[in-house]
């Protein structure tokens, strides 16, 4: 059974990857320092629904799951070396998922330190000690922050972030691509797009247009709507981030974009979640901001030619499927 350490496995996309492989029957870590950057108790439900008894964490201390017999948690912090490094140490681990990191653009300038230190610092630590430990794929999850605003962008090799967000994302890029060229550790890195679906952050477009929709709150929309993202359900990112850890590069290195291949206009979105809903909604338009992109879109030709991807799932159709699965939870 291989062995597989997933840093920030308690968020959005890592709590669904983690359960994908999961299923796989990896034996798995899971690495999450739980900060608050959004509600906690969020990370701490999804940690129960992979069997982990929140009551009982404690920071550097690994916690068996009830349900799966290969999973273990440890609540700590990717900057912290000597955690690290023990982990390392005690799991003989094949497999390195990176997914920690403290996000979001719009928010970036007001504490930048923050974001250097977890994105740019805290991936080096996590790259330097799975280099010296001899993992066989290191796939780390960037994000299409790194593109800045896509309007003129025609390839993946155009990269000019505007947040402070992207910049760290693409700095700790540079950083993964150096260790796989000079120190010849095999790393992918996969830019998400704009992930949605069921235990999502609550700061997400999406969730946020489903939640003043049902509440008949007021929504904003960013440059009075005139915005278009790169939608992907996170029931396809979680299969396809599965399919690329176990698709180790050729030549020792590999950059994929993770999204639908469409710019959907956000109004669009919401029209759609209108008609689903029965409901309509409230908008209140307000300008853009400098550090937000207009146009997302990935180039995603390489991952159906790499994985063996068919088509992303269709928008409405995952709309659909998360509002009903939603509700289980």
């Amino acid at each position: 059974m291989s062995n597989v350490l997933v840093t920030g496995g308690a968020g959005f996309v890592g709590y669904h990857l983690s359960k994908k492989i999961l299923d796989n029957n990896f034996s798995t870590i899971i690495l999450d320092n739980l900060d608050d950057y959004y509600d906690i108790e969020l990370k701490l439900k999804r940690l129960s629904l992979l069997g982990i008894d929140t009551s009982e964490i404690k920071y550097g201390k690994e916690q068996k799951s009830k349900m799966y017999h290969n999973l273990g948690f440890v609540r700590g912090d990717i900057c912290d070396k000597e955690l690290v490094e023990d982990l390392f140490s005690k799991n003989n681990l094949d497999y390195v998922v990176h997914m920690a990191a403290r996000s979001g653009a719009r928010n970036s300038f007001s504490n930048p330190l923050e974001y250097i230190k977890n994105n740019v610092e805290g991936t080096t630590n996590i790259l330097e000690i799975a280099n010296r430990y001899n993992v066989k794929h290191f796939l780390f999850t960037s994000s299409s922050s790194v593109y800045g605003n896509m309007e003129e962008n025609k390839d993946m090799s155009e990269l000019k972030p505007i947040s402070l967000y992207g910049a760290t994302k693409l700095s700790a890029e540079i950083i993964a691509e150096t260790y796989a060229k000079s120190k010849k550790l095999p790393i992918t890195i996969s830019r998400l797009f704009s992930v949605y679906g069921p235990l999502g952050r609550p700061d997400g477009f999406i969730y946020k247009c489903i939640e003043s929709i049902k509440n008949e709150i007021s929504i904003e929309l960013f440059n009075n709507g005139e915005m278009w993202r790169d939608f992907i359900y996170v029931k396809d990112v979680s299969e396809i981030l599965f399919r690329i850890l176990l698709s180790i590069p050729e030549r020792g290195f590999k950059v994929y974009d993770v999204g639908s291949g469409k710019a959907t206009k956000i109004t669009e979105v919401l029209q759609i979640l209108e008609e689903i809903l029965g409901k309509k909604s409230i908008v209140k338009n307000i300008s853009g901001s400098k550090n937000e992109s207009i146009i997302t879109k990935a180039h995603n030709e390489l991952i159906y030619q790499d994985v063996n991807l068919e088509k992303v799932s269709d928008l409405k159709a995952n709309l659909t499927d998360f509002l009903q699965t939603q509700k289980v939870y």
